[in-house]
């Protein structure tokens, strides 16, 4: 969408939702000759009466008529708004009458003009947007890809051009409540586009701004993965704002919230096992070190994702680089914060260290971090293996018995067993 604020998840753009002014204009299912762009506003002499030929023509049974009736009328919007304001929801009502045409040419052709209307007339379009809004996803759900794409882009249009608080309610009471998914992740889209274009300081002042949490939380937690990215960012960018915030915590219920939260640690944290594992050396070093950072600034907050990155940093303990091998020991040593809080954390909940603190173990030992030449890894999972040691007892040799040798032989070693 134009104007709209690049996401750090580009790769999952949908093509279908790449909207500009020219490709919304300029779809290709239209021929370009037909368009006329390079006419003149003089081509219509009396603007009151091309206005009526092209409202015929829509209601002809030719469709090469309804089809031309469609084109001029977007001419006429740009030559003539005041004409087709005066009329404008007899305008609306017969294009959208078309969107559904069995001929694909002319369903086509309706949508175009519809984003067209939205991209000249703008504000002037918002008592409209529901009614349109309402036929045109639909056609994002069922239809050929063309007719999808060109419905996208017309939706992109609106939500561009009409007044944002409009676009919003539309998107939120149209497009996210549906229950066919293409239809979900289009809003979802849309109105994460929206929301980052105005920016969460300025959606705090907007009408209906007590629903967007609520929305959120539901696309978080979607079905669709795409739709579901778009929750997780929407629930980000909230998050940053205290009235939102509250808002979140009182539409939300405790475990939904903590749910989604932990789905967007561990996508952040997907990348930063990406590059604990690089094959550039300095990329992998900078990223042990910023993670380091990280651990200490988290602590127990990465408790569900700390199997895979204590993965990463095991691996990295016995490089042959200094720097790599220097920047492992120093994430190891900044993990302490987190691996000390097992005996509170299972007093509380002893489901969770089985179930996180444990992995970490076997990671350390599974992954041959141990013997390595830095004697601050042996304390840091030695550290680990007293403490579950303390809190579980025999269970943790009985969870070892199932483990490969080395690994029972590690942990004898560091229990002195």
């Amino acid at each position: 969408m134009a104007g709209a604020v690049p996401r750090a998840a580009a790769p999952m753009a949908d093509p279908l939702l790449t909207v500009t002014p020219q490709t919304a204009t300029g779809a290709k299912c239209r021929e370009e000759p037909l368009r006329g762009r390079g006419q003149k506003d003089g081509a219509f002499s009396d603007p009151q009466q091309s206005l009526q030929e092209a409202l015929s023509m829509l209601g002809s049974d030719d469709w090469e008529l309804k089809k031309k009736g469609l084109f001029n009328i977007p001419r006429l919007a740009e030559s003539h708004p005041e004409v087709l304001l005066s009329r404008l929801r007899e305008i609306c009502l017969a294009a959208t009458s078309e969107v559904t045409n069995l001929r694909s040419k002319v369903s086509c052709s309706a949508i175009i003009t519809l984003g067209e209307l939205f991209a000249i007339l703008k504000k002037d379009m918002d008592s409209e947007a529901d009614e349109v809004a309402a036929v045109l996803l639909p056609m994002v759900w069922n239809s050929p890809e063309f007719i999808q794409k060109a419905a996208c882009q017309s939706l992109g249009m609106m939500v561009e051009n009409v007044t944002p608080a409009r676009a919003m309610t539309v998107l939120m009471d149209r497009g996210v409540k549906s229950r066919y998914v293409q239809v979900r992740k289009c809003a979802a889209q849309l109105l994460l586009s929206l929301m980052e274009k105005m920016g969460v300081t300025k959606l705090a002042g907007t009408p209906r701004a007590e629903r967007l949490p609520q929305v959120a939380g539901r696309l978080a937690q979607d079905c669709h993965k795409d739709t579901r990215h778009c929750g997780q960012e929407m629930v980000k960018m909230l998050l940053n704002n205290q009235k939102f915030k509250k808002l979140l915590e009182q539409s939300l219920s405790p475990h939904d919230l903590e749910d989604i939260l932990t789905r967007i640690k561990k996508k952040i944290f997907d990348y930063f096992v990406l590059r604990i594992n690089d094959t550039h050396k300095k990329v992998k070093q900078q990223a042990l070190e910023v993670l380091a950072e990280m651990i200490g600034l988290l602590e127990d907050a990465l408790t569900p994702v700390m199997t895979r990155l204590m993965e990463g940093i095991t691996k990295n303990l016995n490089s042959k680089d200094p720097g790599v091998h220097a920047a492992a020991v120093k994430a190891l040593d900044k993990s302490i914060a987190y691996l000390v809080l097992v005996e509170w954390v299972h007093a509380r909940s002893p489901e969770v260290v089985q179930r996180y603190a444990l992995p970490v173990l076997w990671s350390c030992l599974e992954n041959k971090a141990l013997p390595v030449r830095s004697a601050n890894v042996c304390t840091v999972v030695t550290k680990l293996a007293c403490a579950l040691c303390e809190v579980m007892g025999t269970q943790l040799i009985k969870c070892a018995e199932s483990k490969p040798p080395h690994v029972q032989e590690n942990l004898s070693s560091l229990l002195g067993w």
